[in-house]
């Protein structure tokens, strides 16, 4: 099977020389368990700031730069760019929305993936957080006044739709889903010790149920396809039903990094940290595929530490500092690719495209079967 497929790569690269020379240059080989391609399909130059902020869309990432919103497909291509001028700008983006919040003029924009601005919402004051979701309903949190907290659903055209007052706690983490009909609220108290409480309303703002968490704080909040909501703690996954009952539960090591694929399953980075990187990881640590039942799909380990993972559907990539890792739902991994450079986010989409981040540089590659 091997040698089948060396000769269909030297094949193609027979036909790529004569077709087109030039091209041999953005072709790159991996040999993993099996052979594949990468193709450097194009790159940006960026400058070397730590201000640029990215996004990702279902066909392609926004990148904010200076003042302008520019969008790109996943060959490279530039399609669009808006001259926005906001400093310091909160983005959030779902499949086919872009978000932003300009806090110095109280302002909230959403623009759809054509580049079009589809309304400005005149805020109350600057937002502390902002949680949007696929049906585009929002949940904004503002800054804590008079020891009460307020937090105001917008609905799919920018109007508003309910609102929750919470005069205890600090909120660390906030979410919504409009199908479901559920905000999930995670706050804090600190009065005679750190307790932690996990708070969910339906969209009209009432209250549905109150959970104490001890001290465990909550990174996130996700969904399953039956609208159960999943909540990531820092070292257990909770899975809670509409009547408040724990319906599954998986204790893992600390959670270091982690990323939902909806209604599927999480794919989990977790372990103790290590003082010295020269000491053999624990056997806790590694990277779990979650299904939303509380079972463990697959699991897998590197040798690196884990800066970030993206998925969409069935494909998953992790990646480090210098390397880019492509599993499937399984944790099984498919590529294993040393990067050049300093790694600061990677995306991927479908039919194996994968846009990489890095100081200075984007760009736009994709994994093809050799």
């Amino acid at each position: 099977m091997i040698n089948k497929r060396k000769k269909f790569t030297l094949l193609i690269i027979m036909v790529l020389v004569i077709v087109s020379p030039q091209i041999i240059s953005k072709i790159r080989f991996v040999m993993t368990s099996s052979e594949k391609i990468v193709y450097l399909m194009g790159e940006i130059e960026t400058n070397h700031s730590s201000d640029i902020i990215y996004g990702k869309l279902e066909d392609g990432i926004v990148q904010y730069w200076e003042g302008i919103l520019y969008f790109y497909d996943t060959t490279g291509a530039q399609k669009w760019h808006l001259n926005l001028g906001v400093v310091n700008p909160m983005l959030k983006t779902n499949a086919k929305d872009i978000y932003v919040v300009d806090n110095s003029k109280n302002q909230l924009i959403r623009i759809d993936k054509g580049g079009n601005i589809v309304y400005r919402y005149t805020m109350e004051g600057s937002l502390s957080k902002l949680a949007i979701e696929e049906d585009n309903y929002l949940l904004l949190q503002y800054p804590t006044k008079n020891n009460m907290t307020e937090l105001v659903v917008l609905d799919n055209e920018g109007r508003k739709h309910s609102s929750i007052l919470l005069g205890e706690g600090q909120v660390m983490n906030i979410a919504i889903s409009k199908p479901h009909d559920l905000i999930a609220i995670n706050t804090v108290t600190t009065k005679n010790s750190l307790e932690s409480h996990l708070l969910t309303y339906d969209l009209k703002g009432q209250l549905i149920a109150s959970n104490h968490l001890e001290e465990e704080f909550i990174l996130n909040f996700s969904y399953d396809a039956k609208g159960n909501l999943v909540v990531i703690k820092e070292k257990e996954i909770i899975g809670i039903n509409r009547d408040n009952k724990v319906i599954w539960d998986i204790f893992l090591e600390k959670i270091k990094v982690f990323k939902e694929s909806p209604l599927q399953h999480m794919i989990v980075y977790s372990g103790e940290e290590s003082r010295n990187r020269l000491i053999y990881r624990r056997e806790g640590e590694g990277i779990r595929i979650v299904q939303y039942n509380g079972k463990v799909a697959g699991k897998t380990k590197v040798d690196e530490d884990l800066l970030g993972i993206d998925s969409y559907g069935e494909e998953i990539l992790l990646y480090s500092l210098r390397t880019i890792y492509l599993v499937d739902k399984k944790a099984n991994i498919l590529v294993e690719y040393k990067y050049s450079s300093d790694i600061e986010e990677v995306f991927i989409f479908p039919k194996g495209h994968v846009v990489v981040a890095t100081r200075g540089k984007l760009s736009f590659l994709r994994i093809l079967e050799a």
